[in-house]
């Protein structure tokens, strides 16, 4: 058995990539047979056996492994800050790869480095530590990320197709640039959904009554998946993705995916459309109607052999076996 701290910034309930990423890290470490504790700067307590504490002192305790999910926040920049300290091992998972101090310092610091998508090797390949990088690859769980049937009734769009882009902080999903290149590529025949649960500077307001354009504050996670569940084309313009966990969602739930040439999407390009400028994005929706039943099979097929939770654990404890 070992004993492993997860370090986060918020932990679930709380909804989030980050949030629901690291709960089911260490729900399926736990469920392995190992002690598993979670540090995290805002947390509602222990969840489903897992310890959850907001001590500060907790990263200076024997630890087999401290792993550390991202930087250049708060919390994780605390630890990072504090790792030659630290009598543990420490293994940091890029997420959006920063150059800032903190960050650069815990690269020659931690003692394991890992990476999920070709912009983290890059990474570490830039600043030399490529001799301390490992491969953690990015899940999504199974059972708890199918989506259900009925979205499209429920909220009444009868248009032959529907497009969607989901997140949770609005502005952080280039939703405003999004509507317009929609608008651009004239698809009467469509309907883009938006949906998100954090919109403090009040752009669903702006959004609504742009015909064609359906903006949703959805806080359930369950009623998001059933939108991907039945979408036509799942959209991720956002250029501010660790890894774009929607895409191994989308691709569990059989939906074809368009994605900036970034992050996950640059991993995953062969099973959808990435591109680089505005301009690509608008040709490609203005000629879409699908895709073959055969490449959302084959997506939904790669997830299940190399993207669910218990893969990314055993990568996880690979680093200390």
């Amino acid at each position: 058995m070992k004993r492993i701290l997860y370090c986060v910034h918020r932990y679930a309930p709380y909804n989030g990539g980050s949030e629901n990423y690291v709960k089911n890290l260490a729900e399926e470490t736990l469920r392995q047979g190992h002690d598993v504790t979670v540090f995290a700067g805002e947390h509602l307590g222990d969840l489903h056996g897992v310890k959850v504490t907001n001590d500060p002192q907790c990263i200076f305790k024997k630890w087999d492994l401290i792993v550390v999910h991202g930087g250049d926040v708060g919390l994780q920049n605390y630890v990072l800050s504090h790792a030659r300290k630290c009598i543990s091992p420490i293994l940091y998972l890029l997420i959006l790869p920063s150059n800032s101090p903190v960050c650069v310092q815990a690269l020659h610091d931690v003692h394991y480095i890992g990476c999920s998508t070709p912009a983290d090797w890059r990474h570490v390949e830039y600043w030399n530590m490529s001799h301390k990088a490992v491969k953690i690859r990015h899940s999504i769980k199974d059972e708890e990320s199918i989506g259900a049937s009925g979205f499209r009734e429920r909220y009444n769009i009868t248009t032959p197709y529907m497009f969607l882009s989901c997140g949770g902080f609005w502005e952080n999903k280039a939703f405003r640039d999004l509507v317009r290149l929609f608008e651009q590529s004239d698809r009467p025949d469509t309907t883009l959904v938006l949906t998100g649960y954090d919109d403090r500077n009040g752009l669903k307001a702006h959004l609504e009554g742009i015909p064609g354009v359906m903006p949703l504050m959805l806080n359930d996670r369950n009623e998001v998946l059933s939108a991907l569940r039945e979408t036509d084309l799942y959209i991720m313009h956002s250029t501010s993705e660790g890894f774009g966990l929607v895409l191994l969602e989308s691709m569990w739930n059989y939906a074809p995916w368009a994605a900036r040439h970034i992050a996950g999407a640059e991993l995953l390009r062969e099973y959808g459309f990435t591109y680089h400028t505005n301009e690509e994005l608008i040709e490609y929706l203005k000629v879409y109607r699908g895709v073959t039943n055969q490449h959302v099979v084959q997506s939904h097929e790669f997830v299940k052999l190399a993207h669910l939770v218990p893969q990314s654990v055993n990568d996880i404890l690979k680093v200390i076996s």
